[in-house]
């Protein structure tokens, strides 16, 4: 978190433009305008010795500090403006109860000079003094585009409880005696307009130029069943908004009713007691009430509401506004509700039983944070981070801890010090808001709940794109595993999901970006309670009831073609909710298919994406050419057989995504009477294609992560494949195994793919660590497949005892012939030999064509004691006779005599020995 001061920074400009010392003191920000730039007060000493108060307007961009005003005496200016031009100012100055005065309350009085230099720079009052709360703003934009020599400036005048008016103050272009042309003011200006009557909360959005404040207006009579019928009498809180144009009249764009405390309000001043006098950003209300909205031009309208109440016995509940005694010996809840207006639903977050000497001290900080997020800060408590994405739904909504030490500065949002930039209005020190990678990864690796580590997966591999630091947090959890069963596979699956649609939405051109709302985005949509340190954060969120009807239709503006904020969020609160395809689908179907899924039986030209393998390298021979994405895992990404089970995941996620689209864009169009379907039925192979290609990727980066993480990368990538698991240590090989098949689980149940050569290397891994009863449980439940590569290796290893070579046989008839065969090709027990002579001898005598024959050497696995070990003399022996019938049936081209003679000898040697 940057910090640097307002005040530093700005004395070291008056000192570098004078050359005497400076004695600026007491600095105070008292506003900003359009442009970035700050309004700002000082007390400095003049050459006569006298303090004098000092205004001026700071623009950071250019680093220009200009003193607009000096003031001979020391005003207590809580707010001023400035026009666009500089000329006029305007300005509020309380005044505060003394012995000397004879008032009892404050009292407000606003102000303005011309700051022209012609013009007699007396301060003249806009309004007679009040104790109602008063503010003034300029409203900036072109003003002189029908009336050439003529500037119309506009600035607004609050008078909290009574009333909003707008003042013209006109500035004509006079000509001068030697021919030159200047503006003057002749201080007169028309009455002003009451645009707002009684409001009882305001705020001016200076970059928007937006009025937003809260009124009462008659209730609007509804029809629906069990909802309350409110008397005509009775007046609704209404929170609307005004847009100004540079040169046409503003417009009613806003209106939303609210649902805020009955607030008993008084004629004599603020309701609860004391005025909060916020210059920045610019509100006009009490201390009743806290209200702030954040707006952006992309369609973002936050309206942020903080409040404390507390829980009744009834069930009922009722604000905090009075420090009484029995609430200081009791706890209160401190609550804020934020209401993203542009997705139509409102985030509640709670933290109960807070002390109210504490809770009535906080009060949160708002600032958009990049361009997804709503920061929300509470001193000394907490960092919340709100997911605003406008493209997808709000959710992961992730809370981090703040250190203790921290104090609670009140932090307000700065315009033209970059972006998520805020200000102490106390000290005036400017803090860029940021949320550190390293407060992410302490915050996963606390004991926070496993709802906020999902929402922290979710923020860094979809809105941050960290797949580094994403990756390191996967590696750490693996070893780690301390939030119950499934926990770790559910934050795998955040992983595989938003990183796959972050490297789609990347990768798509702009026609197809409209589609992506039609896929998951994450998994996660559930909200739990989250501990941050000794409190409880409970979050929530609901769906605004009849939210379109708020936001003035684009039809209906003075501006009707125009593009700004008001039609964005208009079109966003209109526009159909899209069902996106959630995973459990593809699995569905691709449950059914996987029972027709024969490897033997399909090509891999069968399915769109093919994996890329070298042919020739098997896992046990020389290594394959390797991709350079592969390097790091510790098998290579080949797949020996004729078609993967990867190529058969993958061809169910394209059918399936394609098929959602095309259905979705088709109800779509019918929906809007068949306009622009052109282009968005176009990208349906865009993103369908783009879709597979990140699933497979975000699979094998995640396999990555985790094989990292228990020590299973083969050192300098020398050794890969089975030779590195038979060189692994049975406990390794274990807790390798546990891991990876938790990976497994977490890319199956969500019809993710596998990486090419995952599978052959799991079945090793499993036939290796697990008993063989297990291992046969996993192989008829489909968990692992035995691959040819897989039976090669299982076959050809070195022990031979009777209960292994029975297992062996067991794997050889669960497999299919062709399988079969090559891997009792690659066996040179006495029991393959046996196999395969009488199946070369039933095929002979059965009249089918012979299987080919395999070129392998010649098979020796007993002593040749030669033809003497049979019967001889007069009888012919059994195995002559038996070559006879063979040659009367097949020809001696397809008689294997070598494979029939060593499976007798080593058939009859077996019974000797017995």
């Amino acid at each position: 978190m940057a910090v640097q001061n307002i005040a530093v920074k700005l004395c070291g400009i008056l000192q570098a433009q004078s050359e005497e010392d400076v004695t600026a003191r007491e600095w105070r920000l008292i506003g900003q305008e359009q442009d970035g730039s700050q309004m700002l007060s000082w007390i400095s000493t003049n050459k006569y010795g006298e303090e004098v108060l000092n205004l001026g307007m700071y623009t950071n961009k250019t680093k220009n500090l200009v003193t607009l005003h000096t003031f001979k005496e020391n005003l207590n200016i809580i707010q001023a403006s400035v026009n666009i031009t500089r000329s006029l100012l305007v300005y509020v100055v309380k005044e505060i109860p003394t012995e000397e005065n004879d008032f009892m309350e404050p009292l407000y009085c606003p102000y303005l000079i011309c700051l022209l230099d012609q013009n007699d720079k007396t301060p003249v009052e806009v309004e007679e003094k009040s104790k109602k709360q008063i503010m003034v703003q300029y409203v900036h934009g072109k003003s002189n585009k029908y009336s050439p020599g003529i500037r119309n400036d506009r600035f607004l005048l609050f008078k909290h409880l009574e009333c909003i008016k707008i003042y013209r103050t006109p500035m004509f272009l006079n000509e001068c005696d030697d021919g030159s042309e200047k503006w003057g003011f002749d201080g007169i200006y028309p009455e002003p307009e009451t645009i707002v009557k009684v409001f009882s909360w305001a705020q001016w959005d200076c970059v928007n130029q937006i009025l937003y404040y809260i009124h009462h207006r008659a209730p609007t009579q509804s029809f629906a069943e069990g909802e309350e019928v409110k008397s005509p009498t009775e007046m609704t809180p209404t929170l609307s908004a005004l847009q100004f144009h540079a040169d046409l009249p503003h417009e009613t764009v806003l209106n939303i009713p609210l649902s805020l405390p009955h607030v008993p309000s008084t004629s004599d001043g603020a309701a609860c007691g004391a005025y909060e006098d916020d210059p920045v950003p610019l509100r006009v209300h009490d201390c009743s009430i806290d209200l702030q909205i954040l707006c952006d031009q992309r369609g973002v309208l936050c309206i942020c509401h903080h409040y404390l109440y507390k829980p009744l016995d009834d069930s009922m509940t009722s604000l905090v506004l009075e420090d009484s005694a029995d609430l200081k010996d009791s706890g209160v809840n401190f609550a804020y509700s934020i209401t993203l207006l542009q997705h139509g639903c409102v985030v509640h977050s709670v933290v109960p039983d807070l002390p109210w000497a504490r809770a009535k001290s906080l009060r949160p900080s708002y600032t958009l944070y990049g361009d997804n997020h709503l920061l929300v800060k509470i001193p000394m408590l907490f960092t919340h981070l709100i997911d605003i994405s406008l493209y997808h739904e709000p959710c992961c909504h992730v809370v981090i801890p703040l250190e203790d030490s921290e104090d609670g500065p009140s932090l307000a949002p700065l315009v033209g010090w970059g972006p998520h930039v805020m200000v102490d209005l106390k000290t005036l020190d400017v803090i860029t808001m940021t949320v550190q990678e390293k407060d992410l990864a302490n915050t996963f690796k606390s004991g926070t709940i496993l709802e906020n580590k999902l929402a922290i997966m979710h923020y860094l591999v979809l809105h941050e794109g960290n797949m580094d630091l994403a990756e390191e947090l996967i590696s750490w959890m693996c070893v780690r595993q301390r939030d119950g069963l499934g926990a770790f596979q559910r934050v795998m699956q955040e992983y595989l999901v938003g990183a796959t649609y972050a490297l789609t939405r990347r990768t798509l051109p702009s026609t197809a970006l409209a589609l992506m709302p039609l896929l998951p985005h994450s998994l996660h949509a559930s909200f739990a309670d989250v501990k941050v340190g000794g409190t409880v954060v409970s979050v929530s969120q609901e769906q605004l009831w009849g939210g379109a009807a708020v936001v003035l239709a684009p039809r209906q503006r003075v501006l009707q073609f125009a593009e700004d904020v008001w039609t964005r969020v208009w079109h966003a609160l209109h526009a159909t909710r899209p069902t996106a395809l959630h995973p459990r689908h593809v699995l569905d179907k691709l449950r059914v298919s996987l029972h027709c899924y024969q490897p033997e039986a399909l090509s891999r030209c069968s399915t769109p994406l093919s994996p890329v393998g070298g042919a020739g390298a098997g896992v046990l021979g020389g290594a394959p050419a390797r991709r350079p994405s592969a390097v790091e895992l510790p098998f290579y990404e080949l797949d020996v057989c004729t078609a993967s089970k990867q190529e058969h995941v993958i061809a169910a996620n394209l059918r399936e995504v394609s098929v959602h689209l095309m259905r979705s864009t088709a109800t779509a169009t019918a929906t809007a009477g068949g306009r622009g379907s052109t282009g968005v039925e176009s990208g349906v192979h865009a993103v369908a294609t783009r879709w597979a290609a990140a699933q497979l990727d975000a699979s094998r980066a995640l396999c990555r992560a985790v094989t990292k993480a228990v020590a299973a990368v083969p050192p300098n990538n020398h050794q890969k494949g089975f030779s590195f698991i038979d060189e692994l240590e049975s406990t390794h090989a274990l807790i390798v195994f546990k891991v990876l098949e938790q990976y497994y689980l977490a890319a199956e149940s969500i019809a993710y793919p596998l990486p090419q050569g995952f599978t052959s290397f799991f079945t090793y891994l499993g036939y290796r660590t697990l008993p063989f009863h297990a291992f046969m449980q996993h192989v008829h439940r489909n968990v692992f497949e035995l691959q040819i590569d897989v039976m090669k290796a299982i076959i050809s290893s070195k022990d031979d005892d009777p209960k292994t070579v029975n297992n062996k046989l067991r794997l050889i008839q669960l497999v299919g012939e062709g399988r079969a065969r090559r891997a009792l090709a690659s066996w040179g027990h006495r029991a393959a030999l046996v196999l395969r002579a009488r199946d070369h001898a039933a095929t002979l005598l059965s009249g089918a064509p012979p299987a080919p024959r395999p070129d392998h050497a010649r098979h020796r696995p007993v002593r040749d004691t030669g033809i003497a070990a049979l019967p001889s003399g007069e009888r012919l022996s059994p195995l002559d006779t038996f070559l006879d019938l063979l040659t009367a049936k097949a020809s001696l081209n397809e008689l294997d005599f070598n494979l029939i003679i060593e499976a007798t000898l080593a058939s009859v040697q077996q019974d000797t020995a017995a």
